[in-house]
């Protein structure tokens, strides 16, 4: 069965027909998401899809809560230089990325479509995303005139906005990665994949409040974490998880 969001309209764009999707009034002012991922390491503890699974879930339950937006597929693939050397960790230039995101801008737009929210769950893509959508305005916008301003994207990456709350929950010393907070909220949306019997505690220089210092994390870390994971909680994924939900929903109601 298709997810349906508070007015009976399908949450998902891969839901619909071509001509179902086509027809949809409004279509100018629906608001599209794109969930940007890796497949990466995360641990002993965590799947290797934990940044694109928590992008989708998360953009899907906004999206639920809400009249007019359509999450798309999440892209599973991202920009890691630093976790790279980790078996399984797929990294893809960030000349790649960059391309894939404007690529895709420019392809709604053709459409018709006129709002695009990338939601990015991987650190590693803050960057090369944002580049992305400025290329994409940069390439549908004349040369001697003003950037395009109906069309109308946003970035905005998970866990960015609530760090002070994260901050004041966990009982590690800190958090980063595959940590207390990331393994929290991947005991409610996927508690199957996740072995706490596995987790450990392991840090490395440099943290969210900090500096972080740009490294290939296998020379600083033989588990691929930054936390204590060992922390983590059911309840205290939930109430992540509602943060989470609840700062995306209201970004998509402002725009």
């Amino acid at each position: 069965m298709p997810l349906l969001n508070q007015a009976g309209r399908k949450i998902l764009l891969t839901d619909y027909t071509w001509d179902e999707l086509d027809s949809l009034p409004g279509k100018a002012e629906l608001k599209l998401v794109l969930p940007l991922g890796s497949t990466e390491v995360h641990g002993y503890h965590l799947p290797l899809e934990s940044d694109t699974l928590q992008a989708v879930k998360i953009a899907e339950m906004a999206a639920l809560r809400l009249p007019d937006v359509i999450v798309m597929p999440g892209i599973p693939y991202g920009f890691c230089p630093d976790t790279m050397n980790f078996c399984g960790t797929v990294h893809v230039s960030a000349e790649t990325v960059t391309s894939l995101v404007a690529d895709i801008a420019q392809s709604l737009y053709r459409q018709g479509f006129r709002k695009l929210l990338v939601y990015n769950g991987h650190g590693g893509n803050k960057a090369v995303a944002d580049t992305g959508l400025r290329n994409a305005l940069l390439r549908l916008s004349a040369p001697d005139k003003p950037l395009s301003a109906d069309f109308k994207l946003y970035l905005s990456n998970a866990y960015e906005k609530i760090s002070r709350q994260v901050s004041g929950m966990l009982k590690g010393r800190d958090w980063g990665h595959a940590c207390e907070m990331e393994t929290s909220v991947m005991l409610v949306l996927a508690p199957e994949s996740v072995k706490m019997d596995r987790a450990v505690e392991e840090y490395m220089e440099g943290g969210p409040d900090t500096v972080w210092r740009v490294r290939d994390m296998k020379a600083f870390s033989q588990s691929g974490v930054h936390g204590a994971p060992q922390h983590a909680t059911a309840e205290k994924g939930r109430e992540l998880l509602e943060l989470l939900v609840a700062d995306l929903a209201a970004l998509l109601e402002q725009i």
